[in-house]
C-alpha cells in the first residue's frame, strides 16, 4: 500500500514537472510575457529540485540505516507516524531489522558475559589471543598468576618473561610446555596447553596456563622421601652388623691379647677362628654395601637414549634367541606373538631390549614352578592410538599384591630374595627416554607389563 502511495506521487510530481514545462515553453513561443516565463522557470527548477529531493530520499534513508548497522548503532529510529506516509512501510521495516538486531546483539552480550562468568569461575589460567598477540579473552586466575590486573596485548607480558611470550607465540595445536618464571619474587613453573581454531575465519589460539611448582615440589618431596626410606634401609641393614661384628673382633682382640701378654701364651685357635669368622662376614656385608652403590650408581647414570628406527620382529627375536634355553630348562613356556616384518618404533634397540628381558625374567621367576608355566609377549596396535605400539609382556604367575603393585618402580624396593630392586626403575627411565609408557596390571593368576611406543610403520600381528 505505502508503495503504491510512492508511486502515485512520483507520477504526480512527474505530471506537474511536464505540465509545466508545456506552459513554460507556450509562454515562450507564442507570447512576449517574459516574466511569467522566469517565474515558470523558476518554477520548473523547483519541481525538479522537490522530484530529485523526493527520490533520492529512500537512498538516503538507506544509507543511514547500513551505516548504523555497520557500526552495531541499534537505537537508530525512524518515524512511521505523522511522517509521508508513503515511507511508512520501509521505515516500518527498518525498525523491524534494527530490533531484530538489537535482539541478537542482546542475546549475543548475555552469553558473552555467561561463557565470561564460566570462564572466572574456572580454576585455571585461560588465555585467548589472535595471530598478532591481540588478546581477546584472559580470566581472573590469569591475571593474579601474572600478576597483572589488564592485559590487552602478548607483548606487554616481555616485562614479565621474554620465554613466556615466545612460547605463548610459538606453541602448536594441542602442544604442552613447561615455563619456568620469576613474578615478584615467586618462582612458578607454569604447564601451557594451546589449543588453536578458527573464530569467522580468524585464527584464534587459546592457552591454559597452571601453575605446578608447589605440586611438583610436594611430588619431588615425597620421592626423596622414598628415596631416603629406602637408602637408609639398605645402609643401616649392612653398617649395624658390621659396626656390631667389628666391635666384638676388637674385644675379643684386646681381650686375647691382654691375657697372652700377662701368661706369655700365643693366641688360642679358637678365638682365631672366631675372629676370621667375623671378619670375612663384615667381608661380606662390606661387598654387599658396594654393590648396593654400583647399582645406585648405575641407576644414576644411564646413558641418553638413541632413537632410530627399530624392527619389531627382529628385536623380539633376538630377545627369544637369549632367553629362550633358561626358560626352557626351568621348564617354562615363551610365546610370542609379533606384528609384521614391516612394524618399526623409534627407540634405543639395546636399551629396550634390556627392558624386555627385565621383564620376562620377572615373570619366569614368578610362574617358575607352577604347573603350565608361561609367559607371553604380544606386540600388536592400540585401536586408538594408530601411531602407537603396545608390548604386553604377561606371566601366569600368583599375580602382584596391591600393598606392593605402587612400590614396585622405587628404586631398590624388591620382594626377592636376591634381587637388587633396580630392574623395574631402570626399565621406568629407559622407556621415559623413549617418550613411552611402562604399566602394570595385576591380578590373581596373572600380571601383566604393558610398553607404549611410538610407532613409525607397519601393522598386523603373528604367532612366533
Amino acid at each position: 500500500m505505502g508503495y503504491s502511495g510512492f508511486r502515485l506521487r512520483l507520477l504526480l510530481r512527474l505530471f506537474l514537472l511536464v505540465a509545466v514545462v508545456g506552459v513554460l515553453l507556450l509562454v515562450l513561443f507564442r507570447t512576449d510575457w517574459y516574466m511569467t516565463a522566469l517565474v515558470l522557470f523558476l518554477l520548473v527548477l523547483f519541481q525538479l529540485y522537490d522530484l530529485i529531493h523526493f527520490v533520492e530520499r529512500t537512498n538516503r534513508d538507506i544509507s543511514s540505516f547500513l551505516q548504523s548497522i555497520r557500526h552495531s548503532d541499534f537505537t537508530q529510529r525512524f518515524a512511521t507516524e505523522g511522517g509521508n506516509p508513503s515511507y511508512r512501510e520501509l521505515y516500518q521495516s527498518f525498525n523491524d531489522i534494527s530490533e531484530a538486531f538489537q535482539r541478537v546483539k542482546t542475546e549475543k552480550q548475555v552469553h558473552y558475559h555467561y561463557l565470561q562468568a564460566i570462564v572466572e569461575q574456572v580454576g585455571v589460567g585461560i588465555l585467548s589471543f589472535d595471530e598478532e598477540g591481540e588478546v581477546q579473552l584472559v580470566n581472573h586466575v590469569t591475571r593474579e598468576l601474572l600478576h597483572v590486573p589488564h592485559l590487552r596485548h602478548l607483548d606487554s607480558l616481555e616485562r614479565i618473561s621474554r620465554e613466556l611470550v615466545q612460547a605463548l607465540y610459538t606453541i602448536g595445536h594441542e602442544e604442552k610446555r613447561l615455563v619456568t618464571l620469576q613474578v615478584n619474587d615467586e618462582l612458578l613453573l607454569l604447564n601451557l596447553n594451546a589449543t588453536e581454531l578458527q573464530m569467522q575465519g580468524q585464527p584464534l589460539k587459546i592457552v591454559t596456563l597452571q601453575n605446578i611448582q608447589s605440586e611438583l615440589e610436594e611430588q619431588e618431596l615425597q620421592t626423596w622421601q622414598k628415596v631416603i626410606r629406602v637408602l637408609t634401609h639398605e645402609i643401616m641393614n649392612s653398617v649395624t652388623p658390621v659396626v656390631s661384628l667389628a666391635t666384638t673382633v676388637s674385644n675379643l682382640l684386646e681381650q686375647e691379647v691382654m691375657v697372652r701378654h700377662e701368661t706369655g701364651e700365643g693366641i688360642n685357635q679358637e678365638v682365631l677362628e672366631d675372629m676370621h669368622a667375623g671378619l670375612k662376614t663384615i667381608e661380606k656385608r662390606s661387598a654387599g654395601m658396594l654393590h648396593f652403590v654400583k647399582n645406585y650408581r648405575r641407576l644414576m647414570r644411564l646413558p641418553a637414549s638413541e632413537l632410530k628406527p627399530v624392527r619389531v620382529t627382529e628385536l623380539l627375536r633376538n630377545v627369544h634367541t637369549l632367553l629362550h634355553h633358561q626358560l626352557e630348562e626351568q621348564q617354562v613356556s615363551l610365546k610370542m606373538y609379533m606384528p609384521d616384518e614391516r612394524t618399526e618404533v623409534l627407540a634405543d634397540a639395546e636399551q629396550l631390549e634390556q627392558v624386555l628381558i627385565n621383564l620376562i625374567k620377572n615373570g619366569l621367576e614368578a610362574c617358575q614352578g607352577r604347573s603350565g608355566s608361561c609367559v607371553e609377549v604380544v606386540a600388536f596396535l592400540p585401536e586408538n592410538e594408530r601411531d602407537k605400539l603396545r608390548i604386553d609382556v604377561t606371566d601366569n604367575g600368583p599375580g602382584i599384591p596391591d600393598d606392593v603393585l605402587d612400590k614396585i618402580f622405587i628404586p631398590f624396593y624388591t620382594t626377592k630374595k636376591q634381587g637388587s630392586g633396580i630392574g623395574l626403575s631402570l626399565s621406568r627411565q629407559i622407556m621415559q627416554q623413549h617418550g613411552g609408557t611402562i604399566r602394570v596390571h595385576a591380578q590373581p593368576g596373572e600380571t601383566t607389563f604393558s610398553l607404549g611406543l611410538r610407532r613409525v610403520s607397519g601393522g598386523g600381528i603373528r604367532e612366533f
